[in-house]
C-alpha cells in the first residue's frame, strides 16, 4: 500500500515538474513588444451631420505578443481626434463653420503576420465618443469595424523597429442625441502609419 502511494507521488511530482518545464518554454518562446504609433490619411465620413468636410487625426499605443517568428498579436488603445466645417451656406448652418468636434477612445484588436521586414495585421474595432460638440449625457456615438494594415519594420537596433505602414478602416456608426432623431453613420478611412515598436 505504502509502495503504490509513493508511486503516486513520484509520478505526480514528474508531472508538476514536466508541466512547469512546458509553461517556462511556451513562456521563453514568447517575446513582449510596445508600439507608440500616429496615423494621417485620408476619411470619407458620414458619421457627422450636415458636414462636407470631416477630418481626422488619431495617435494610440499597441501591445504585441509574439508566439513565434511570424505570428503575434497586437491589441492597444487609441485616440482619434474628428471635426470638420460646413462650407456651403444653408438656413441649418452659416457656411465655413466649424462642428462636430468629437473625442474618440477606440480599442482594437489585430493578429500580425510577420515574415523578415514586411508585415500584415487585421483584426476589428471599438469606439466610443467621449464627449461631442453636445452635451455628454445627451449624446451616444458608438462605433465598431475591421481594419486592415500593410507596412514595413526598418530595423534601428537589435530591439527597436521603425514601423511603416498603410491601414484602411471600415467603421459603423450608431448615434443618439436627445431631442433628435437616431441616425446611423461611418466613415471609411485610408491612414499612412508610422510607429515605433521596442521589444522588451
Amino acid at each position: 500500500m505504502r509502495t503504490i502511494k509513493f508511486d503516486k507521488r513520484i509520478l505526480a511530482t514528474m508531472a508538476i515538474a514536466l508541466l512547469c518545464c512546458f509553461t517556462a518554454k511556451a513562456q521563453d518562446t514568447k517575446e513582449w513588444s510596445i508600439i507608440p504609433y500616429t496615423k494621417i490619411g485620408f476619411v470619407l465620413d458620414g458619421s457627422v451631420r450636415l458636414l462636407d468636410d470631416v477630418y481626422h487625426a488619431n495617435a494610440g499605443v499597441d501591445a504585441k505578443v509574439s508566439f513565434n517568428k511570424h505570428w503575434s498579436l497586437l491589441a492597444g488603445v487609441e485616440y482619434n481626434y474628428r471635426w470638420g466645417f460646413n462650407t456651403k451656406e444653408s438656413f441649418l448652418s452659416p457656411g465655413d463653420h466649424r462642428e462636430g468636434l468629437r473625442h474618440f477612445i477606440r480599442i482594437p484588436v489585430r493578429a500580425e503576420f510577420t515574415h523578415k521586414w514586411f508585415y500584415v495585421n487585421a483584426g476589428l474595432f471599438v469606439e466610443r465618443a467621449t464627449n461631442t460638440r453636445y452635451d455628454a449625457n445627451e449624446t451616444i456615438n458608438f462605433g465598431i469595424g475591421p481594419e486592415v494594415e500593410l507596412g514595413g519594420r526598418i530595423r534601428l537596433s537589435e530591439n527597436d523597429r521603425l514601423r511603416i505602414g498603410w491601414q484602411t478602416q471600415i467603421c459603423v456608426n450608431h448615434n443618439t442625441t436627445k431631442g433628435q432623431s437616431t441616425f446611423g453613420g461611418g466613415f471609411f478611412g485610408a491612414f499612412l502609419t508610422m510607429g515605433y515598436e521596442h521589444r522588451f
